[in-house]
């Protein structure tokens, strides 16, 4: 794929999502870490599961560590569960939906800057990583396909 019709896709999307969360009372920032973390798990018509499910995985289990914290004595409790979230994210990475295992670190780490905010985390980050198949896949979808040769991405 070429760089600039991609820069360009990246470019307009960002800005009509920086507008629309606005508008929205969206957080914006969470959406642009789901981005990048789509186009860290490759950039292609696979790469939305592969970061989305780890990236989901990644808020749940920070809302568990939450969750579970006042049990076991707040700052006290909130060090322990990281450490057993952090042990459960990694081994999660044996299973094949959830290889792509920076994607649930960032996530957690995304869900901890929002105050631990569960909702305000998902919407965000599900619809970045949206954002980067379309903007991945706009390129190839608006490009002439030549007779006989098919596309990247298709």
């Amino acid at each position: 794929m070429q760089l600039v019709p991609l820069a360009v896709s990246i470019a307009v999307l960002a800005g009509i999502w920086t507008y629309v969360s606005a508008q929205l009372n969206i957080l914006t920032w969470p959406a642009f870490v789901g981005w990048a973390l789509f186009f860290a798990a490759g950039g292609n018509d696979k790469a939305f599961f592969r970061a989305l499910l780890p990236a989901v995985s990644g808020i749940v289990l920070g809302y568990l560590a939450v969750l579970g914290a006042p049990y076991l004595g707040k700052a006290l409790g909130v060090a322990i569960l990281v450490t057993v979230i952090a042990f459960i994210m990694t081994v999660m990475g044996s299973l094949s939906l959830f290889t792509f295992v920076p994607a649930q670190f960032a996530a957690c780490a995304a869900f901890f800057g929002t105050g631990a905010k569960f909702w305000p985390t998902v919407i965000p980050m599900a619809i970045g990583v949206g954002l980067g198949y379309i903007s991945a896949m706009l390129p190839v979808w608006l490009t002439p396909k030549k007779a006989g040769k098919e596309t990247a991405g298709t």
